[in-house]
């Protein structure tokens, strides 16, 4: 069976759902070494917020990440709140709907994606 497609995107977690919008590799922004999708969190979660399927809050509030990939170390990079990444079905999900290669994506925190809990706001 053929490989599908990686894409990269950006994550979600609203109430034990994850919510993801993504690029296919070959159709990915560039940013530095990284090729990113190209929207970010404020549209993608605007466009959700609109279409009623998240509450109308700060984008911030909920847990979120984004993959990315490494053109110089040809590996994906998921980057989360840790409030994504110490559930590994959340982990496991993600990484197949994107169709990311577990033993090619690697992952890790950023101060950038932490959501209100866990930077000690009550939501």
């Amino acid at each position: 069976m053929p490989r599908s497609t990686p894409k990269v995107g950006i994550i979600y977690l609203v109430d034990d759902k994850l919510w993801i919008e993504a690029t296919p590799l070959a159709g990915a922004g560039h940013f530095g070494d990284f090729a990113i999708h190209e929207r970010d969190h404020y549209q993608y979660w605007a466009q959700l917020v609109r279409g009623g399927s998240v509450p109308n809050v700060e984008y911030e509030e909920y847990p979120r990440g984004r993959v990315a990939y490494n053109k110089k170390t040809a590996k994906f990079l998921l980057l989360a709140d840790r409030c994504i990444l110490g559930r590994k079905s959340l982990v496991s999900k993600i990484l197949s709907r994107l169709h990311l290669p577990p033993n090619e994506t690697e992952t890790g925190t950023d101060e950038h994606y932490r959501c209100s809990r866990c930077l000690g706001l009550s939501r």
